[in-house]
């Protein structure tokens, strides 16, 4: 009886003494993260704020215009004057040459010179438009993506100079013509940081010329100097 009053009293020193340092490495462990454990709080300089390109203001914009059509490449000025964001009235115009059908030059071993066979005339486009676009979506997109339609009309010059004659000396022969005309359009705006912008737009000119027409190629008068234009539109705006 003795050795088992022994043993239990043995158990019963060692539970306890168990049960002593959970407690005490439990209440030194709370003291340790304690003392470690902090928050840090970081507060910037000046107040930070997100770039939101709605907010970046363009009363007016101007810059280059490149053109590419059926009959080459074109290059013009635009002008925008800004309403609001959302409605524009613009001026542009741009020069190009002028054709109703492929042109291959080839090398005449009589003239020693590069000629396009049955060409009499140069001609030359200059599209004179003034107009309006109004911003599309304005409430559903935000950003720097702006998609726009427009309308515009105006003057166009037509030049004309023979083809004989070397490329000076034509001028001095040349003929202007003024026909009134217009386009309508559908494109994107983008407006990136600082002041640039940039836009590029699918243009459809309707440019009658009337009468019978007038020729680049024998035998093949224009009588429609408009068409499909796609633009592409870099400036500065202010």
């Amino acid at each position: 009886m003795q050795i088992q009053y022994k043993i239990k009293n043995i158990l019963l020193y060692i539970i306890l003494f168990g049960l002593v340092s959970i407690s005490l490495y439990g209440q030194d462990d709370k003291d340790r993260v304690r003392k470690v454990d902090s928050t840090y709080i970081f507060k910037p300089s000046a107040p930070v704020k997100l770039y939101n390109p709605s907010e970046n203001i363009i009363n007016q914009s101007l810059g280059l215009d490149v053109a590419f059509s059926n009959s080459g490449l074109g290059l013009g000025f635009f002008y925008n004057n800004f309403i609001d964001n959302n409605n524009i009235i613009f001026g542009s115009f741009y020069i190009s040459g002028a054709r109703n059908t492929d042109e291959f030059e080839y090398w005449d071993y009589n003239t020693g010179q590069w000629i396009v066979p049955n060409k009499i005339n140069r001609l030359f486009l200059v599209p004179i438009t003034f107009g309006y676009s109004h911003i599309l979506f304005a409430n559903a997109l935000a950003g720097s993506f702006k998609p726009f339609i427009s309308l515009g009309v105006g003057p166009s010059l037509i030049f004309s100079n023979p083809y004989q004659k070397g490329w000076f000396e034509a001028w001095n022969y040349a003929t202007t013509y003024v026909r009134f005309g217009g386009d309508v359009a559908i494109g994107a705006d983008f407006r990136s940081f600082g002041s640039s912008v940039a836009s590029f737009s699918i243009k459809y000119y309707y440019i009658p010329f009337g009468g019978r027409g007038l020729e680049s190629i024998q035998g093949l008068p224009m009588t429609d100097f408009g068409g499909l234009v796609l633009s592409l539109s870099i400036g500065y705006g202010f």
